[in-house]
């Protein structure tokens, strides 16, 4: 009778193992927490202003002794710094090419807004323009519009 006694208890056992898998869980939760308010803010990166490319100018030196005259340009370009509210590090300046090519220039401080460089004289006649980037401590950047071509 043991034996029978057994086995009818691990059928059992097993019948509810089986079926009791099958069944869905119902369970209720009632708890609720409230969550605290919070403001979420965004910084708009706004790219310098009024790129200028006044002051630049070509300048011809003669050399008596090989008797060639060689021409440099003298390219000068300014803007108005980024009126970001914080985090500005630094601004980048791009020559773009006729074809859209873009060569970064230099790359300057947060507190600079003029830059000057003297140049082969040949460049003043590629129809270059000039970009500045506003560039962040946290990564994001802002490119300008770009400025006027420069020409001697």
């Amino acid at each position: 009778m043991t034996r029978i006694r057994r086995i009818a208890v691990l059928l059992s056992f097993a019948t509810a193992a089986f079926f009791g898998g099958m069944l869905p869980a119902d369970a209720q939760f009632s708890n609720s927490a409230s969550v605290p308010t919070m403001a979420i803010t965004s910084i708009n990166v706004l790219a310098p202003a009024s790129i200028s490319t006044a002051g630049t100018k070509c300048t011809s030196t003669f050399d008596a002794t090989t008797g060639i005259t060689t021409t440099t340009l003298n390219a000068r370009i300014s803007w108005s710094a980024s009126t970001t509210p914080r985090g500005v590090s630094g601004y980048v300046v791009t020559a773009v090419f006729a074809d859209g090519t873009k060569y970064p220039v230099a790359q300057v401080g947060a507190t600079t807004t003029s830059l000057g460089g003297d140049y082969d004289a040949y460049y003043a006649s590629q129809n270059i323009r000039v970009t500045v980037t506003t560039l962040t401590s946290y990564g994001w950047t802002k490119e300008s519009a770009p400025s006027g071509v420069i020409k001697c």
